[in-house]
């Protein structure tokens, strides 16, 4: 039994144009400095409130609530365009599929809410891919271990039996803390060295590379 468990932006969803688009667009709306992609780079992979409260400290808790909304509802209306696209990355797709049929459980850990999970598994056609899904609304932000614990209890996996692969230290320090194996990708919003530095076991530049290691995964009794 092996588990790959998924972070979605970043990792299997190139969002990266429009969720710093609804950030800058959120900031706009409430009459604060828009933030620049590299700020927002930084905090993608947290639930929503508290990516918005680390990347903005100085603002009070009631400025970040609306801060928070006027995201979604810039979100919401990029997705409410039927001209508006996400791109998975390249081999994303194909990658879980092959992983489907090599008989992997596949996971999902995502600082998403669970309608943004619905919306995204809807549109890709994901709902047989998946067999469990975890995101902001389900419990602690990452870092914090929850969401993947919450992917191994349900599935009834060990840590040893797991893979945690995400673009951000948010996920690689998830993992850590669950002593999880954490893969970390080069393609998505946080660089090779912070991954580096947060404390991946590996990391890969393509779905191709990434595929390779998991073969190459052999659940291990510490």
């Amino acid at each position: 039994m092996r588990l790959a468990v998924f972070d979605v932006d970043g990792t299997l969803v190139d969002s990266r144009a429009s969720i710093h688009r609804a950030a800058v667009e959120g900031a706009k709306a409430i009459n604060i400095d828009p933030p620049t992609y590299d700020e927002v780079r930084s905090i993608v992979g947290l639930s929503l409130f508290e990516a918005l409260q680390a990347m903005r400290p100085e603002l009070d808790p009631e400025t970040v609530a609306a801060y928070t909304r006027e995201f979604q509802n810039a979100f919401l209306t990029f997705h409410a365009d039927p001209d508006f696209t996400e791109a998975l990355y390249a081999g994303a797709h194909e990658t879980l599929v092959r992983l489907k049929n090599d008989n992997w459980l596949i996971g999902m850990a995502t600082g998403n809410s669970r309608r943004g999970v619905t919306r995204i598994v809807d549109r890709h056609g994901w709902k047989d891919i998946f067999d469990v899904t975890f995101c902001a609304d389900d419990g602690p932000s990452k870092p914090h271990p929850h969401m993947l614990q919450c992917n191994l209890s349900a599935l009834g996996v060990g840590t040893h039996q797991a893979v945690m692969i995400g673009d951000a230290t948010h996920d690689i320090r998830m993992a850590r803390t669950a002593q999880v194996h954490a893969i970390g990708v080069s393609w998505g919003f946080h660089t090779v060295e912070e991954l580096q530095d947060a404390g991946a076991h590996e990391i890969v530049h393509d779905f191709k590379a990434l595929e390779r290691s998991l073969e190459a995964f052999v659940p291990v009794l510490a």
